[in-house]
């Protein structure tokens, strides 16, 4: 690496992108270098761009010379990212190239709003962003540097300036010497340089999958229910098996006993293949242990999200972590817990005379006694759960979906397939839930039922499931659904 650097730095607000660059032109300054650092911070997390750009050059050189306070396109030695869609974003502005631009870049995700929002799975594809940042840049190094600095309880900045240090100009001691210089956690940011330049050190980790789950799928089910994956193919024992995890956590054996009967429905059908039995799998779990009241209460109180909750408050053993859970129920959520026979005369006249839209905005500190009893009371009502509104909704959909596909897989197998997946716009609870299940009824009514009629032509079956999924996803309104109804009508005309 030459000695006059430019360096970008892309990370998120809270990251300590400005201590991290502070480090880098105070060592650089200790070593008798030039430098130079400008920012431009961001607004809050995923709501601007937060970069730092640096330059440093030998003194004798940089005598005559005129330091930029941004960074020009083309003209970026090096790139460090602190996330995988910052480095594609920096990638996309034009300031790494294939002659000269080394990145360094985390593999961690936090997404977007956009992402959060999308109906379906809205990820970015974490293969096709890797694949842009190496095939524009000269090297590209990857590593999830905040799993790191997560296990070595320090910032993921300390990580990334020892990941760097091998390409800067100045002694690693000098960088170690401006830590300790800043007196900020010396001790964790000094563990935490020293594992990033043991990390590039070593081979850089492999690609990773899009899609890849944070655990792997368990090819077991639990103790006790190995005879549920008895007369399925074994290329989905792994899905299935999870499923039935899933649902044994969520309710009782019972309903996992279900869920693989109604998988078992499939197999023996004609164009019934793996692929389509794990997608159906898949989706029949989410579905069967869909987001109620009483889920998420069991969800809040889980031990591993509490001890989340402390690490990322970086609490110390004794610490007291107060947690306040924003909550906003509206009639549908409270009456769901209810059994049916109360809770849809409830529901009705809540919706005749427009209660429906009414929400209640709660602030439940779970942290205290008061606010844990009640979450623990919401969540012991999980053994009369299957007899609630809720429950009995979904598991009507279910049965309904289910009858859909087979009748699709009869006429079309690709397009069974993306029947199934249409089950992924119904989901979580609330508004989204009610948009959701809207969009997915409109594509049942006007898609499904007509391809299946003869009504429409069937050649486009599978295409025209696939377009309105997507335009569902896009647009959770559903005008872009309805627009894509229209043109069908009118093909079909």
């Amino acid at each position: 690496m030459s000695r006059h650097l430019r360096i970008l730095i892309a990370a998120l607000g809270g990251e300590g992108g400005g201590v991290l660059a502070g480090w880098i032109a105070d060592a650089a300054v200790a070593e008798g270098f030039m430098a130079q650092r400008t920012s431009i911070p961001g607004v809050a997390q995923r709501t601007g761009a937060t970069t730092y750009y640096i330059e440093i050059m030998d003194r004798a050189e940089g005598q005559s010379a005129v330091m930029a306070l941004s960074p020009c396109p083309g003209e970026v030695d090096l790139v460090v990212a602190s996330e995988l869609l910052e480095a594609t974003r920096v990638v996309h502005g034009g300031f790494v190239t294939q002659d000269r631009t080394t990145v360094i870049s985390s593999t961690q995700r936090v997404f977007t709003i956009q992402e959060r929002m999308a109906m379906g799975d809205g990820r970015a594809d974490v293969q096709q962003m890797r694949g842009v940042v190496e095939r524009f840049a000269r090297q590209a190094t990857f590593a999830d540097f905040g799993a790191i600095a997560a296990s070595a309880s320090c910032h993921v900045n300390s990580v990334l300036l020892g990941a760097i240090s091998l390409l800067l100009p100045m002694q690693p001691d000098s960088l170690r010497a401006a830590i300790r210089r800043d007196g900020r956690a010396v001790d964790a940011n000094l563990r935490g340089f020293d594992l990033g330049r043991n990390v590039v050190t070593q081979a850089s980790p492999g690609p990773v999958a899009p899609g890849t789950p944070d655990r792997p799928l368990r090819a077991l089910p639990p103790v006790g229910l190995e005879d549920l994956l008895e007369g399925l193919p074994s290329g989905i024992h792994a899905t299935v098996s999870e499923g039935i995890h899933r649902l044994v956590d969520f309710q009782d054996e019972a309903l996992a006993r279900s869920f693989v009967q109604k998988i078992l429905r499939f197999v023996s059908l004609p164009n019934a293949d793996d692929e389509l039995l794990n997608e159906l799998a898949r989706h029949l779990a989410v579905r069967m242990s869909s987001e109620d009241t009483i889920r998420v209460a069991q969800l809040k109180l889980r031990d591993e999200r509490l001890l989340r909750l402390a690490r990322e408050a970086k609490a110390r053993d004794g610490d007291i972590v107060e947690v306040t859970e924003f909550l906003k129920p509206g009639p549908e959520e409270l009456l769901s817990v209810l059994p049916l026979w109360i809770g849809r005369p409830l529901l009705v006249a809540s919706q005749r005379l427009r209660l429906s839209s009414l929400s209640f905005p709660l602030k439940i500190r779970t942290s205290g006694i008061f606010g844990f009893l009640l979450l623990k009371m919401l969540a012991a009502m999980k053994p009369w759960r299957p007899k609630s509104l809720r429950a009995i909704q979904e598991a009507a959909w279910v049965d309904e979906w289910l009858t859909l596909v087979e009748a699709s897989l009869a006429v079309d197998p690709a397009a069974a397939l993306q029947l199934i997946e249409t089950a992924s716009l119904v989901r979580g609870y609330g508004d989204t839930w009610k948009r959701g299940h809207a969009s997915w009824r409109c594509i049942t009514d006007d898609v499904v039922q007509p391809m299946l009629s003869g009504r429409l032509p069937r050649q486009h079956f599978a295409d025209a499931l696939l377009q309105a999924r997507l335009a569902a996803q896009a647009d959770p309104e559903g005008h872009r659904l309805n627009d894509l109804v229209k043109s069908l009508k009118s093909l079909a005309a």
